[in-house]
């Protein structure tokens, strides 16, 4: 377990359906309550201060969903197994 990078849980953060200046996509909160948006391209932005009176929160995403979510941010699944380094015993 000690080369799988930290991959954030479903039980520790919040994500919803959400636009930002316009423009569709999700809003994420982390555990250490960052937040940030994610377009439909699966950009991760970090938003500011100054960002966040144009964050419209809508209604909770699902569970299949976020992990969709987390896998594509991540790099995809694919590329996440095909990526780690091999250990041979």
């Amino acid at each position: 377990m000690n080369t799988v990078p930290y991959a954030p849980t479903l039980s520790n953060m919040t994500l919803r359906y959400a636009t930002c200046h316009g423009e569709p996509g999700y809003a994420l909160r982390s555990d250490d309550h960052r937040v940030f948006f994610v377009d439909h391209d699966a950009g991760l932005t970090q938003l500011t201060d100054a960002d966040l009176p144009h964050l419209v929160l809508l209604g909770n995403v699902n569970t299949a969903e976020r992990q969709h979510l987390l896998d594509t941010v991540a790099g995809g699944c694919a590329h996440i197994a095909c990526s780690r380094t091999m250990q041979v015993a």
